[in-house]
């Protein structure tokens, strides 16, 4: 009878472990088919939404780089909700792009910082060469070190030097997983 109530036992801690690891992790899908940057934060020149050819839908979010723009960064930046220290932290996203000068590149990292804004740990993706078409790009997986206080997706275009010609990257259908 007790090794019984013992096996009832442990399957009902075996559920209740599952039901509470699906309650406690949170998935964010992000596209831009409303047509704006709702819950983003462009920073910097050339960021619009792209009304064509979307890997979801048909609305992107899309950064130009302008011929003879000096090398910098822009950005769009979105909080991750519950990103709490402990937690991990997955996101993955489609990109396209071209820019056959190769004047920038793509980069999309997850970035924890403290109290003071100071970065306390960071994974990036980084994209050089870009296919014309949406391509599946995955993140590393980052682990939110303690003493966070707010966890980023950031989507971002480096102009690596003056641009020869006209560049563009989209970005589209994102996903974010916490738990």
């Amino acid at each position: 009878m007790r090794r019984k109530i013992s096996k009832m036992l442990m399957a009902v801690a075996v559920q209740i472990s599952f039901c509470m690891a699906l309650v406690c992790s949170a998935q964010t899908k992000s596209s831009f088919e409303i047509g704006d940057f709702t819950g983003w934060s462009a920073q910097g020149s050339g960021w619009s939404i792209y009304g064509r050819a979307a890997s979801d839908g048909n609305k992107s979010a899309m950064c130009e780089v302008s011929k003879g723009e000096a090398p910098g960064l822009k950005a769009c930046a979105k909080l991750i909700d519950k990103a709490e220290p402990g937690w991990i932290v997955t996101a993955d996203l489609d990109i396209a792009g071209k820019n056959k000068a190769g004047s920038s590149r793509a980069k999309i990292s997850v970035v924890c910082l403290d109290a003071a804004g100071s970065i306390l740990a960071e994974v990036e993706k980084v994209v050089s060469k870009p296919s014309t078409d949406f391509k599946k790009v995955v993140v590393p997986e980052l682990l939110v070190p303690s003493g966070t206080k707010q966890t980023y997706l950031m989507l971002m275009v480096e102009v690596t030097e003056a641009s020869k010609a006209k560049e563009w990257w989209r970005f589209d259908n994102i996903s974010i997983v916490v738990k």
